[in-house]
């Protein structure tokens, strides 16, 4: 006889433990019971392959499989009806037998009795009304100065109409664990300043509460504060609400050296950056701004920004398509062709890929799933994937949604254009054929295209259902576009966006002000997408022109716009500005001489420095594929690799021409620092500079001037963005 049936007949004829009041529901108080322990996490038996032959489904968004795990699978084996305390599933939680998780229940604690209770009661299934809203209270505490702990209460409602305390069911999760974290005990406590969310997830519901810590202190009164735009009177709002005083205006210098390189990825010259310091008129910056938004540099540089999320790469278009892709996406920003006109030219592209370009965007995605996931996070800064296996553990979006977005893609075809012997490449055409469907792999059912968090639109049986898509996201009331639009730019300007991780946009992430960027996306549409309308708003704030220096009370408060940000120079911006400040002309194979290491139109093109600084390979639409880690690597590499020094050293550089001219050492000093930093030196910086430099046409000289210009090469203040 099956074990799991003995066990039934010795129930029988076995008193029963003394059983809760009322029933407990599998479904309700089960299942989130093991989500509130981490039992079912991805990082547990959650994942897709489980634990140790033990598998949940991820959250329990699969309730009757969990069913069929716990009570059915190895006879049974994993609970005991008779005596439930010696179940396996509580004695490997409760710590009573070897659990490589730890102990996640405690015997003295609700969730233990409601499984306890449940097995007891015979460990079935219900069908009893799924919840409709979850609500947390309070919204929102603010703490100044205590760090005692404090409880959240969290209130499910039902498709009948009850509600319920659910608490003690609800899984825990905070934003920001450098400002708050949640106990196991349902306790939030501080762990920094600032502000953070606290997520409550049940039963495939989330609701979120804010929570702000701050140090006992006088107010800080920033009304008034000179504002150049929206931008600042909202950050100004921001730091008045968390007492935090901002840093004052950076330099002059300091400003032209992060604006050129925000804005072009270029160094401005020794020459440019004189008659900007020279300048006296109070209105210099913002002239300075407009004409880095007119240089070729800029479309070099946000050229190469769009690149990197479009899949230029010969690996997905051939040889000559990803030349000729990069050229259509530079042509698109240096004519500032709006950014929703940009979406829809790549969305709805069709064709040979060499004739039509931005055709070769698909060549990279083969199926619907794949183009539904990239083309969410590009152009609606939502992280869809993990909805293609099941609901997604974070958000609102089902199984269900991931597959009705898919729908609008599952009408792309291929077909082999010619064959070129001489590159060894291949044009392909993207077509838009009449069949095709997204099926929900879970039911079977064939999925109609729905707009996310949307309806489903009247598509015609001959309509191209992308046309339809990129009509309803390039709608000024859509309420992704804009908004992930607005917070890619901003991350570009400042290393981090409003929302951050940049493409991952979320009730459950929510932004560090979000009035910044509401405001944000409203000027964007109201300017007609431009891209360059927005990009020139943020340069001319004073919120972009603070100092990065920072105060011990405000060093926390970066995200909230106190001060600018650090950072280092990206891969191709720092090649380029070694080579500028050098004075070299570069060769790239197979490129004309002095082409920027920002116009090389193939992310396939391999280059050990490049590499070596995180220069993206343009294969995932993730800004998160571009690596901003500094590295031991990239250490050997300016401290005496092939490439830096083939820059510093090659001749006819500037080296050799302030050498031929005669320049004078406290000229030489002054032109290095200002090709380098950005700035005169130090009268210290320049006392030490000149005593290692010998007389002008001494031996050794050219040495000495080469080893000055390594060493600020190597400066901190070169290698970063501040």
């Amino acid at each position: 006889m099956p074990r799991h049936s003995v066990c039934l007949f010795l129930a029988m004829l076995c008193p029963a433990p003394a059983l809760a009041a009322d029933p407990v529901s599998f479904r309700r108080e089960v299942v989130p019971a093991f989500t509130a322990a981490g039992c079912n996490a991805g990082a547990c038996h959650g994942s897709p392959t489980g634990k140790n032959g033990f598998r949940l489904s991820l959250r329990g968004y699969d309730p009757a499989s969990d069913l069929a795990t716990l009570t059915r699978e190895f006879d049974g084996r994993r609970i005991d009806r008779t005596a439930p305390g010696n179940s396996l599933i509580l004695q490997k939680t409760t710590g009573k037998s070897a659990h490589e998780g730890g102990i996640r229940l405690h015997v003295n604690e609700a969730r233990y009795r409601l499984i306890r209770d449940w097995i007891a009661q015979g460990a079935t299934d219900d069908k009893l009304a799924r919840p409709t809203q979850l609500t947390v209270t309070p919204a929102h505490t603010e703490r100044i100065g205590t760090t005692s702990p404090f409880a959240l209460q969290v209130t499910a409602t039902f498709a009948d109409g009850t509600t319920k305390s659910v608490t003690h069911l609800t899984r825990f999760a905070t934003t920001d664990e450098a400002v708050a974290k949640v106990t196991l005990a349902n306790q939030v406590i501080r762990t920094g300043r600032g502000e953070a969310a606290v997520t409550a997830e049940y039963m495939g519901l989330m609701a979120v509460a804010g929570v702000r810590f701050l140090d006992p202190g006088p107010a800080v009164n920033l009304t008034g504060r000179p504002a150049a735009n929206f931008i600042d009177r909202l950050v100004a709002d921001k730091l008045q609400d968390l007492r935090v005083e901002p840093s004052p205006l950076c330099s002059d210098a300091e400003f032209v050296r992060r604006a050129a390189l925000d804005a072009t990825g270029r160094l401005p010259t020794p020459e440019r950056i004189r008659a900007f310091l020279a300048d006296t008129r109070p209105d210099k910056r913002d002239r300075f701004i407009d004409g880095l938004l007119a240089s070729v540099e800029y479309a070099d540089w946000w050229g190469m920004k769009w690149a990197d999320r479009l899949g230029v790469n010969q690996r997905f278009t051939g040889k000559k398509g990803a030349v000729k892709y990069f050229a259509w996406v530079r042509a698109e920003v240096a004519a500032n062709v709006p950014e929703d006109v940009l979406a829809r030219r790549v969305l709805t592209a069709a064709g040979g890929n060499y004739s039509n370009p931005p055709a070769g965007f698909y060549r990279r995605l083969r199926n619907p799933q794949t183009r539904a996931e990239e083309i969410s996070q590009l152009f609606l800064g939502v992280r869809i994937g993990c909805a293609k296996c099941h609901n997604h553990p974070g958000e609102r979006w089902t199984q269900d949604d991931y597959y009705h977005l898919a729908a609008f893609f599952a009408r792309v075809g291929y077909r082999d254009g010619p064959f070129y012997v001489e590159t060894y490449d291949k044009e392909e055409t993207v077509l838009v054929p009449r069949t095709g469907e997204a099926v929900q792999p879970r039911s079977g059912k064939v999925m109609p295209s729905k707009f996310l968090g949307g309806a489903v639109p009247e598509i015609g049986p001959e309509q191209d259902r992308r046309e339809v898509f990129a009509a309803w996201l390039t709608r000024p009331d859509n309420p992704f576009f804009a908004k992930a639009a607005a917070n890619r730019i901003w991350f570009h300007l400042f290393g981090r966006g409003i929302v951050e991780p940049v493409d991952d946009i979320r009730a459950t992430n929510p932004p560090a002000n979000g009035p910044l960027l509401d405001t944000l996306a409203a000027e964007l549409v109201k300017s007609g997408f431009d891209r360059k309308h927005l990009i020139r708003l943020i340069l001319q704030s004073r919120t972009y022109q603070a100092s990065s220096t920072t105060t011990p009370a405000n060093e926390w408060a970066g995200k909230y716009g106190a001060y600018y940000t650090v950072r280092r120079l990206g891969a191709e911006e720092l090649y380029d500005a070694i080579a500028d400040a050098a004075g070299s002309i570069e060769k790239f194979p197979g490129q004309p001489a002095g082409t920027p290491a920002s116009r090389l139109p193939d992310g396939e093109y391999q280059h050990p420095f490049l590499t070596a600084f995180g220069r993206p390979a343009r294969a995932i639409a993730c800004e998160c594929e571009r690596e901003a880690d500094t590295t031991l690597g990239q250490a050997l590499h300016l401290s005496g690799g092939r490439t830096f020094d083939s820059l510093e050293r090659k001749p006819g550089g500037r080296i050799d021409r302030l050498l031929a001219a005669g320049t004078s050492n406290d000229d030489v000093v002054n032109e290095l620092f200002l090709a380098t930093l950005c700035r005169l030196p130090t009268s210290e910086e320049r006392a030490v500079a000149e005593k290692r430099l010998p007389a002008v046409g001494a031996a050794g000289r050219k040495a000495a001037v080469e080893d000055l210009l390594h060493a600020l090469l190597n400066h901190p203040e070169f290698v970063f963005q501040h």
